[in-house]
């Protein structure tokens, strides 16, 4: 069935939805500039950003409000993000190369992914009255507005981190790895130091676009989703090869693939216990397109009805034997005597 809203948010809860956004969006810049170490801002920010949740959803109790405050966080982050951009390019030329720090780059995973998940568990457990048809259709458009918001930060990451984290570099040679798991054995070799980030960011970095395609259209199997995610990861890499951004690795791919299988199985795990805990009556809980509750239909009653001149009239069975019974009892006449002796 496909999500036709039967309610929308109001005005009143568009513009709170906005104004969250905008908090969702201020958060981590004040709380590090109010406190020195990276580590607790980035907690600092995951707290609050949970709390602000909690709230906002326990006050406005729609899930479309959220997917909302999340779109108006991702339409001003990319807005900001072009703007400085575009600043820079004007005042310092081709000096200026726009970079995304890795406190930036954490907190907007987080400003994203905690909010999500939050509404996708209390959904995940509702199983009484409150799961109705307009609830679950809400839900629905807040995976539509909440993947809207993913895909315009996940764009601005790839094409800012991954494809072009520096200026292109036409004139040195370009550098490619053949060798397959010599880059892995680099990276353990090396855990301590830079091994596991790296080995995290490109085994998860393919994570979202996979999740996102088996959201999006149920009709989609999860090799599709993996066919495409590789690539997708392919052409990171052609894109690295041709602008010399940096070097290329056999093993990268590898590492695509393996963040790809983890976010199919994450939407299929969530659906599964969706599936248990409905006892098969809602089968897909992340789609866009949601399972409408079944109503029992109303008992039929027993009457037989008969069409004669345009009339409707009802018969029933007793009079019919009734009639019969009658006409049986009938007085027999002395022509009909005499023949029966």
């Amino acid at each position: 069935m496909s999500v036709l809203p039967s309610q929308r948010l109001t005005i009143g809860e568009l513009y709170v939805s906005m104004a969250v956004g905008l908090i969702l969006y201020l958060l981590p810049g004040d709380i590090r500039n109010q406190v020195s170490t990276v580590g607790i801002s980035e907690l600092a920010v995951l707290l609050t950003v949970l709390v602000v949740t909690i709230v906002f959803l326990l006050v406005i109790k729609r899930y479309e409000a959220v997917g909302a405050a999340l779109l108006t966080n991702s339409v001003i982050t990319v807005g900001a993000f072009g703007f400085y951009v575009l600043n820079g390019i004007l005042s310092k030329g081709s000096e200026f190369w726009p970079s995304i720090s890795i406190y930036q780059l954490v907190t907007m995973f987080i400003v994203w992914v905690v909010p999500f998940l939050f509404t996708v568990i209390v959904r995940l457990f509702i199983n009484n009255h409150r799961d109705t048809n307009d609830s679950r259709a809400g839900f629905a458009r807040f995976l539509t507005l909440s993947l809207r918001a993913l895909m315009m930060i996940y764009i601005l990451v790839i094409v800012f981190v991954e494809i072009i984290p520096k200026a292109p570099d036409m004139a040195t040679n370009r550098s490619i790895l053949y060798i397959p798991f010599s880059r892995l054995q680099e990276c353990i070799d090396n855990a301590g130091e830079w091994g596991i980030r790296y080995m995290l960011w490109n085994g998860l970095i393919l994570m979202p676009l996979s999740f996102s395609l088996m959201v999006m259209n149920q009709r989609i199997r999860w090799w599709h989703a993996l066919f495409i995610s590789f690539a997708a990861g392919l052409t990171l890499e052609i894109f690295q090869f041709a602008l010399n951004t940096g070097t290329v690795y056999v093993d990268d791919l590898l590492l695509y693939i393996v963040g790809s299988i983890v976010g199919i199985l994450l939407k299929r795990l969530i659906d599964l216990i969706r599936f248990r805990i409905t006892k098969g009556q809602e089968r897909h809980m992340l789609s866009l397109e949601y399972t409408p509750i079944s109503v029992p239909e109303k008992p039929v009653e027993v009457f037989e009805e008969v069409e004669v001149s345009g009339e409707q009239l009802v018969i029933d069975d007793f009079d019919e034997e009734l009639d019969k019974t009658l006409e049986d009892l009938k007085p027999v006449s002395f022509v009909e005597s005499d023949k029966l002796n």
